[in-house]
């Protein structure tokens, strides 16, 4: 943590000159989003001062609920990304997960204070590296509202940025493995604290940083080459945001706005083509729908894209493996899609014969859940739904580079995430020890951590 300085910084004087003006008829950042309404974002300013101590710097993204923005704290330095929420926010979610999670750790370290045996201490705390945390959160006044204002660590650039930035290919076997690794810790965090994140895929996945000079050469940017903006009006701009590119730590869970808090839910959740079966089916579901994700992330961050040698290292180093080598792995294509945009029941029966191609028939456990099941498949199990039951592919027939254990374990690990019955998807935990993360057999892998 910084020290705060016995002197505050003085606020430094960004450029007014020297930047491209936007023409006004031009439509631009969150200004393009359909629900966009001018009146709902804060009209925020580089240089501004908010709270009479982050000073903004540098924009660095927008989204339907949010702007966001780089600040550097007056009273020591530090760099911090601001979240700033519409006013028209009616509920904000992902406050109720971060407060929610705050609590968890503080209960953590009561826990551990009055614990005699500190041996293990340190152990409560796995996985919470790899999940965003909420350093502080305010109520910031605007011209039309009341905005919320969460303070973070500053993170770089999504795994999906980064898959963008490669050249075509695929992912090495030790990006994937760690990347996996480095999620399922962060989810075993996460269902220990009661919260279902429901939204886990590339693009709430961000690489953390190891150092601030990526910051601190966004800020000197901002002073030298100013980013393009439009005028809005007399008091307020538009502005391009500054996109960070880098990042070399570990991965960390971000955006909890869809997370939940609890084992048992009956409300719709997860992104279309990432949902679990028990939610197309409109049945109670849990925690275990984040291992359904896990399953679909494993499977696509196979098949999209080649990193570089240096990103893959540092994970290497990360996340040790007795299994090592480049890979091919899948088809380039996500295993289920949006197939019908415009009809839910449409595109729920096709996602559904999709699954049902991918891993067999449902099992009796399942079609018992709910009388809706019997819209799809007969007492044993056997497709009748309302479209055609595509070729059948299972894992192994995705799989073409891969061959003997490396295949087998890869192919376990996937039916261990991607199950019918939720109930026998494996945990976090559970799933981190498995071979094809950790090598070795499954009875070496519960040794190790002490699950024998």
């Amino acid at each position: 943590m910084a020290r705060r300085l016995a002197t505050p910084l003085q606020p430094r004087e960004f450029p007014t000159t020297g930047f491209e003006v936007i023409d006004p008829a031009d439509k631009v950042e969150e200004e393009q989003l359909p629900s966009y309404q001018p009146t709902a974002y804060y009209p925020m300013r580089i240089g501004e001062v908010v709270r009479n101590r982050y000073q903004v710097v540098a924009k660095l993204g927008y989204g339907v609920t949010s702007t966001v923005w780089l600040a550097r704290d007056l009273r020591d330095g530090t760099y911090w990304t601001l979240k700033v929420h519409i006013n028209t926010l009616e509920h904000n979610q992902e406050l109720v997960i971060f407060r929610h999670l705050i609590d968890y750790a503080a209960t953590l370290r009561a826990s551990a204070a009055k614990s005699a045996n500190r041996s293990t201490e340190g152990n409560e705390y796995l996985g919470r590296d790899y999940v965003r945390t909420l350093h502080d959160s305010f109520r910031l006044t605007g011209p039309h509202g009341e905005h919320d204002v969460f303070v973070l660590t500053p993170l770089g650039m999504s795994v999906r940025t980064l898959q963008e930035t490669q050249k075509s290919g695929v992912f090495p076997q030790t990006f994937v493995t760690g990347a996996i690794d480095q999620l399922l810790l962060g989810l075993v965090y996460l269902h220990e604290a009661d919260v279902v994140h429901t939204d886990i895929h590339s693009d709430n996945l961000l690489i953390s940083l190891v150092d601030n000079s990526i910051l601190a050469a966004i800020e000197e940017d901002e002073m030298k080459t100013p980013v393009a903006r439009k005028r809005v009006d007399d008091d307020s701009f538009v502005y391009v945001s500054r996109y960070m590119l880098g990042g070399k730590g570990h991965l960390v869970i971000c955006d909890f706005g869809q997370a939940r808090i609890g084992g048992r839910h009956t409300a719709s959740a997860m992104p279309v083509p990432y949902r679990a079966p028990e939610i197309l089916l409109h049945l109670p579901w849990g925690h275990a729908v984040d291992m359904w994700s896990v399953g679909l992330l494993a499977s696509y961050f196979s098949s999209a894209f080649s990193f570089s040698a240096s990103f893959s290292s540092f994970l290497t180093e990360r996340c040790p493996l007795t299994v090592l080598q480049a890979w091919d792995l899948l088809e380039r294509e996500s295993l289920f899609r949006v197939y019908d945009a415009d009809s839910e029941a449409t595109n729920t029966a096709h996602h559904l014969a999709a699954m049902t191609a991918l891993l067999g028939p449902p099992p009796p456990e399942f079609l018992s859940k709910s009388p809706e099941t019997e819209k799809y498949w007969d007492a044993e199990g056997r497709w009748h739904g309302p479209v055609p039951l595509p070729p059948s592919r299972n894992f192994a027939s995705r799989i073409t580079t891969l061959t003997g254990d490396d295949k087998e374990n890869c192919v376990f690990f996937l039916e261990c995430c991607l199950s019918w019955l939720p109930e026998e998807r494996l945990p976090p935990l559970k799933a981190y020890v498995l071979p094809w993360l950790r090598g070795g057999t499954m009875e070496d892998c519960l040794a190790r951590m002490g699950l024998s």
